[in-house]
């Protein structure tokens, strides 16, 4: 089964490492991916309102147009079992948001606990 990813940050540096890292990692896990890239809230919004469901979503917090919530609420409200990652520099900045994600995931990334939480994410570890 072909797992849907969309990762949302403004930095394409970041964009392109984590989806290496992810392209790898389901590589390793003898598993198939699609990777949607999104370096903005309204692109994300758009992607998500067009596509089918993503099973995971990797989104920065931090972005030029606001903040990574508003990409959670839609998706939340698209589909509850979209898994959602947010990632940032300021994590304790975020703590009354912590209930529209799954996970928390901090900047820089790591590419070991990047790899961890991936997992933790998609729940397949």
């Amino acid at each position: 089964m072909k797992k849907r990813i969309l990762i949302v940050d403004d930095v394409n540096f970041n964009v392109e490492f984590e989806s290496k890292l992810i392209r790898n990692m389901m590589i390793e896990l003898k598993m198939s991916v699609h990777i949607d890239e999104a370096h903005n809230i309204e692109d994300a919004l758009r992607m998500i309102e067009k596509n089918d469901v993503y099973d995971a979503m990797i989104i920065d917090m931090n972005l030029p147009d606001g903040s990574g919530v508003e990409i959670a609420k839609k998706a939340r409200d698209k589909a509850k079992t979209t898994r959602l990652a947010a990632l940032t520099i300021y994590p304790n900045e975020y703590e009354k948001e912590r209930a529209y994600f799954d996970l928390f995931m901090k900047k820089p990334i790591m590419v070991e606990s990047f790899k961890q939480n991936f997992i933790r994410l998609l729940q397949i570890g």
